[in-house]
């Protein structure tokens, strides 16, 4: 049986039955990988873990970060219990207990988590060990947390939001001035005019009060007026020109309020009636009048 039998040489079949044998190995080997290439998949035991490098060893030291499918070597001899548990840690079945979005000190993160491990500059677990630049230390933990599209929600503000102030009131309008607290002055702008000058005559009103107040400064409750002496008069400024104007004025304490008007050195009559004539040279007095309040005489020389 085992001796060929046909029409062509030996030689032939046994090639045939070498090439037939060989076909049939490889298809076996595959087979195999398959199985165990499955096994592992589903959470089978993870192939034997290299034998650790001697202490005297002058290899570079593991890197701290670790690849896909291992963990670094257990600095601190704790044994391959807790390196199973690392490894569970890092699994995404634990990331809803450690590594969800939302946990205490941990920013949320949107979209898949790069691939080879934790997100760059994750946040560590709390009591976590870390390097500068978000490099975690040699037997550190990072799990990754699970993708999410959806951000967290911002915290409310603690506290209750404080009330918004009410507008500020607007400050009370000060006091009118009494009388009393008013001075009235009659001015002029030089003691003595020469022939062809217009003296230039004001009316002044003082607060001399310690408070700001109001008055009504309306040009018809004003009026000047030329005598020759209290009685006599010559000259008066609402005589031709009477006035009216709504001037209420705030006045500060000593702040004076001044108006002027400039004389023409003619006399004039109530309702500007009659001839208007030239005052002739002599000493003649200014007063002034607010209201019912008349000022001193001020005196003044023609020449």
């Amino acid at each position: 049986m085992l001796q060929p039998v046909g029409p062509l040489p030996p030689s032939v079949y046994w090639r045939r039955r070498g090439v037939a044998a060989a076909v049939a190995v490889l298809v076996l080997a595959l087979l195999v990988w398959a199985i165990a290439a499955a096994a592992s998949a589903d959470g089978g035991p993870a192939a034997p873990a290299a034998a650790p490098a001697s202490a005297n060893s002058s290899a570079a030291p593991a890197s701290p970060v670790a690849s896909r499918g291992a963990l670094p070597d257990d600095p601190d001899g704790r044994g391959p219990a807790v390196a199973a548990l690392a490894s569970t840690l890092r699994s995404p079945a634990a990331g809803g207990l450690l590594g969800a979005p939302g946990l205490p000190g941990t920013r949320p993160q949107t979209g898949a988590p790069p691939s080879g491990g934790a997100l760059p500059g994750g946040g560590a677990l709390p009591g976590a060990d870390s390097q500068p630049g978000g490099v975690p230390a040699p037997g550190s933990m990072t799990p990754s947390p699970p993708a999410s599209s959806t951000p967290a929600p911002a915290p409310s503000p603690a506290g209750p939001t404080p009330a918004a102030a009410p507008p500020a009131a607007a400050p009370a309008a000060p006091p009118r001035c009494a009388d009393g607290d008013l001075r009235i002055t009659a001015r002029t702008d030089k003691p003595e005019y020469g022939p062809g000058e217009h003296p230039l005559f004001s009316l002044v009103v003082t607060n001399t009060g310690s408070a700001p107040c109001s008055r009504d400064l309306d040009a018809a409750r004003q009026a000047m007026a030329v005598v020759r002496r209290p009685g006599d008069g010559l000259w008066g400024s609402n005589d031709c020109s009477p006035a009216h104007t709504d001037d209420v004025r705030t006045l500060a304490p000593q702040q004076e309020a001044v108006f002027s008007v400039r004389w023409a050195g003619r006399t004039s009559m109530p309702g500007c009636t009659g001839d208007r004539s030239v005052v002739g040279p002599g000493t003649y007095e200014l007063l002034t009048r607010l209201d019912g309040t008349i000022s001193d005489p001020a005196r003044f020389t023609l020449s």
